[in-house]
């Protein structure tokens, strides 16, 4: 029962010309800054070449990273699929229950969003994942607003670190120039929500839209909408509870590929547009994969200020990072090491 095999074909027709909100104006009303902390090779790069890596999911350190929703979507939609059920024939509740009841069908169903998408089982259909993370001082005091977080410097940038204060109304902005210069599948900037809360309360809408998959299926929709949109959306923001300290706020970026492109184009002639694919590229010397964001779009990333890290010879650190930003105001941290 909803096995990625029957399904491929619709959930590559629901990927190949989703509508795409950047970025929400909730989101940045809440979050008016995003905090980058880079060590200082990194930090050099990213000013001078004014992009950022978007780094693939499957090496990032946290290796639940998008995997994560195949545990926790099938407990928040089993019982769902029960009361689907529940009013139905004999018959019908005995092949549901002969199919694994409401957990093992969820299980069955989530596993086809991913074999239709993530786990590129469906190959036509495989996308990949790629990230760039920020956090967030919004809810946090002036001090560490303006100073940072000791965790942060010691998790991501070092004491001899800096940290980059964007705007993120213009980094919102500077997106959607992304997004309308390449073929992308998903390019977002959103909050991360954490697990330790219900999947239902942190993406309301992919529980609504698999359940009614279920419900349309039973009904006698052959290809029923797969919540494909809903999902990808959910699997590239939830986290473990642990990372909480973290206050994230990430560009996810999906990028499209060529078969994506010719499918839309056919299915879409009217809507679609033909753009460049996203490069992919690999670090030199090494096999981890990113995409640079901005590339070639001539571009200034809007840094309002950089905050420097608050290890040994500050000043002269803080003296070479205004040689790099120029007019950008630069901090010392008073945070302690």
């Amino acid at each position: 029962m909803l096995r990625a095999d029957d399904f491929a074909d619709l959930a590559m027709n629901r990927i190949a010309n989703v509508e795409n909100v950047v970025c929400s104006v909730d989101t940045m009303s809440r979050h008016p800054e995003l905090f980058h902390y880079t060590k200082p090779e990194a930090f050099e790069g990213i000013v001078k070449s004014q992009t950022f890596w978007a780094s693939h999911y499957r090496e990032m350190l946290d290796k639940n990273e998008v995997r994560l929703m195949r545990t926790l979507l099938p407990v928040a939609v089993a019982p769902r699929f029960e009361g689907i059920v529940a009013p139905l024939s004999r018959h019908d509740r005995r092949l549901f229950k002969a199919a694994g009841g409401g957990l093992g069908v969820a299980k069955d169903f989530v596993n086809s969003l991913y074999g239709a998408t993530l786990d590129g089982k469906a190959s036509y259909a495989a996308i990949d994942v790629y990230m760039a993370s920020f956090s967030t001082h919004s809810h946090d005091s002036d001090f560490e607003r303006e100073h940072g977080l000791s965790s942060q410097w010691k998790e991501y940038a070092g004491p001899a670190g800096f940290c980059l204060v964007f705007d993120i109304a213009e980094m919102a902005r500077m997106l959607g120039k992304e997004m309308d210069s390449r073929y992308w599948v998903r390019l977002t900037l959103d909050p991360v929500r954490y697990a330790d809360a219900p999947i239902e309360d942190l993406f309301p809408e992919l529980v609504h839209a698999s359940t009614d998959t279920l419900r349309n299926f039973l009904s006698g929709v052959r290809y029923p909408e797969m919540a494909v949109p809903e999902f990808l959306a959910g699997a590239t923001l939830l986290k473990g509870a642990d990372y909480r300290p973290e206050r994230e706020v990430r560009i996810v970026a999906i990028p499209g590929t060529g078969r994506l492109s010719k499918q839309a184009a056919k299915e879409y002639p009217t809507d679609f547009k033909n753009l460049p694919l996203p490069e992919v590229r690999t670090q030199l010397g090494a096999t981890k994969r990113y995409i640079p964001i901005f590339d070639n779009l001539g571009l200034k990333l809007p840094i309002k200020r950089v905050i420097v890290g608050p290890g040994d010879r500050q000043d002269e650190r803080a003296a070479i990072a205004r040689l790099l930003v120029g007019d950008v105001p630069v901090f010392c941290s008073r945070c302690s090491t």
